[in-house]
């Protein structure tokens, strides 16, 4: 590890101790929270209220007519609500039959109380995260205080419930007009949503608040620029906030955001440091510096300090999907793949339609599936031994054919997609994207490709890093070695229209780039509608370049045929083949260079085995004998493609 990294984390690990505002008479954001058996029912919800409360507090009455009113809403948005009480049996049943509720009410012996060390203060309220870890702590005031409304609806907004966001930033504004963390929020309700002009009016409001409130509205407006790419206006508006708070961090986070989306990592990563150390106003930022510092380590390879920079962004925020999909790639690279699943079922759990999570937890569960296959991996890793023995030789995999003429099976290697810049390529994004193009051009039944688990251990095993591929030429003998026609490599790269994603699909015989292909997620573009155009888009040009070619192998009665083509090569039943007759040579000074290529009867596929498949002549006039060439008809491919 070099030494700028060495002091980087020494800075990170001091400000770790700086950044909690929790009284010492409670449970530490992060802390896992005591389990009691009313919290079972809510082991999949992303966010429970555990409300401790007294009958004979007139602030703890009104706070369970708050969540009273209001429960149906939090339900709705999968939001648990439980309320203990310690007060005597007979008094608490006694209550409950005067007033029913939506939601369970424990009462306790002591011991609840005693494990959130609630001892004086009531109410005193906890919000637990996706995990049951700890993320707020609310003594007095209850949940109709513009305090506690604030408080959820920012966790709210991390969960991207906006609506509901929404109506609790405004119900603490009915309670306190002044409160410019509702206002800022309001602006980042927008700003999730995509009305851009909207969250940039309502930030620049709260930044022309007297300060320190007006620092909310200006890391507004500096997310507001980054979102549309103007990285010299969020700069200006970093300066802006050192002359006027020189110990904000909020400085440093907005240079460290920018200089990560331009590339420049080490300058970003000291930049994270600084805002880890100087004053944040939310939780939000501190996760966002904390996220930022972890991606870069482990980009670095400094997984130990990575992993520590992710658990820490986790304690202030632990309904991001993106740093606990994050935390869980690092631990895929650490060869912890249990740990992975956890951190994946987490992040679904925290937003169940995030689509990167959703991916990732199923390519990781499929990887369980084959580790504990072991019959399978015996397979493999004969496979991989072979593999690695041809490629130290530089030997190819030797499945060539010896008919020039025939299709071999259209065989696609597809290699590490290489993130450039910062956010918003978010991490797993490439992972996800290569899994899902995979998937869509096997589904076409016309190709083949290199499982991944034969893939990354054979890179393992001839200690091949991306740096490695990244040179054509081992490149290319990967691909002679895995016999793949097509090897795809390729890049996402920030825009200011949001991510792009560029590919290039080259020949391993030849070198030459036979398919290259570049487009856009944006807001309405995303990550599965991207996928499926690139795969509709690459199956298409495959089909349109590679046309299969085969032979009649017999013909049989009744105009049947046999041809060498079958499933393996992308054969279906209704695809047709034309008899290709070879006429006049063409002489070139005296020299023959080919034939002339004449048109013949049609061939529809009615069954298709293996390798090889049966047809019918569709023109019985036409002649037929074995050993002819036969070249799929174009425009007879698959719909859609």
């Amino acid at each position: 590890m070099n030494r700028s990294i060495k002091m980087i984390a020494g800075l990170f690990v001091a400000g770790l101790y700086l950044s909690s505002g929790v009284a010492e008479a409670t449970l530490k954001k992060g802390e896992p929270a005591p389990r009691f058996s009313a919290l079972d029912a809510f082991q999949k919800k992303p966010m429970v209220i555990v409300y401790f409360f007294g009958l004979g507090s007139r602030p703890s009455r009104a706070g369970l007519d708050h969540l009273k009113e209001v429960s149906g809403l939090y339900q709705k948005n999968e939001i648990g609500i439980v309320a203990v009480s310690s007060d005597e049996p007979e008094k608490l049943r006694a209550f409950l039959k005067e007033a029913s509720f939506p939601f369970p009410i424990v009462q306790d012996d002591g011991k609840i109380f005693a494990g959130y060390l609630v001892k004086v203060i009531l109410p005193t309220t906890y919000v637990l995260g996706p995990a049951g870890q700890v993320t707020d702590v609310l003594e007095g005031g209850g949940p109709s205080s513009h305090q506690f409304l604030t408080t959820v609806a920012q966790r709210t907004l991390q969960l991207n419930k906006t609506q509901l966001a929404a109506v609790l930033f405004e119900s603490a504004l009915k309670d306190d007009p002044g409160n410019a963390r509702a206002k800022a929020g309001i602006g980042a309700v927008y700003l999730k949503e995509g009305k851009i002009d909207q969250a940039k009016e309502q930030f620049s409001k709260v930044a022309a608040l007297p300060s320190p409130d007006a620092l909310l509205g200006q890391e507004g407006l500096a997310r507001v620029h980054l979102q549309k790419g103007e990285a010299d206006q969020a700069m200006g508006i970093a300066k802006e906030v050192e002359r006027q708070e020189p110990g904000s961090g909020l400085v440093h986070l907005i240079r460290g955001n920018v200089l990560a989306s331009q590339g420049n990592q080490d300058a970003a990563l000291s930049e994270y440091t600084r805002a880890s150390e100087g004053k944040l106003s939310t939780d939000w930022e501190r996760a966002s510096a904390y996220s930022g510092a972890g991606r870069i380590y482990a980009r670095k390879g400094a997984y130990p300090l990575a992993e520590q920079m992710y658990q820490e962004a986790v304690v202030h925020n632990p309904y991001s999907p993106e740093i606990l999909t994050d935390q869980g790639l690092l631990y895929e690279k650490k060869g912890n793949p249990k740990k992975a699943l956890a951190l994946y079922q987490q992040a679904l759990t925290a937003d169940p339609d995030d689509d990167i999570s959703k991916q990732l937890l199923a390519r990781m569960e499929q990887h369980l599936t084959f580790k504990e296959d072991l019959e399978r991996q015996k397979r493999v890793d004969a496979l991989v031994s072979d593999l690695a023995e041809r490629f130290k030789k530089g030997k190819s995999s030797g499945q060539g054919s010896s008919d020039p003429w025939s299709s071999r099976p259209m065989t696609v290697a597809f290699l590490d997609l290489r993130t450039m810049g910062g956010a918003p390529v978010r991490e797993g994004m490439a992972e996800v994207l290569e899994s899902s193009i995979a998937q869509g051009l096997m589904a076409t039944g016309r190709v083949t490709v290199v499982e991944r688990e034969i893939l990354d251990k054979l890179l393992a095993e001839l200690k091949l890093g991306s740096s490695d591929l990244a040179d054509p030429e081992t490149a290319l003998k990967l691909g002679k070695v895995l016999s793949a026609r097509l090897m795809v490599t390729g890049n996402l790269v920030q825009v200011p229209q949001g991510v792009r994603l560029s590919l290039r699909l080259i020949d391993p015989e030849t070198s030459a780039i036979r398919i290259t292909y570049s487009e856009e997620m944006t807001p309405n573009r995303g990550l599965g509608a991207l996928a499926d155009e690139t795969t509709k888009y690459l199956a298409r040009q495959i089909r349109e370049q590679y046309p299969l070619q085969g032979k009649i192998a017999s013909v049989e009665a009744n105009h049947q045929v046999i041809v060498n083509l079958g499933a393996r090569h992308g054969v279906k039943p209704g695809t047709q083949l034309r008899i290709i007759e070879e006429g006049e040579p063409i002489v070139v000074d005296g020299k023959t260079i080919g034939y002339k290529k004449k048109k013949g009867g049609l061939v529809q596929i009615i069954e298709v085995e293996e390798g090889l498949s049966y047809g019918k002549l569709m023109e019985p006039q036409a002649a037929i004998r074995r050993d002819q060439k036969v070249v799929e008809e174009a425009g007879t491919g698959e719909k859609g493609l």
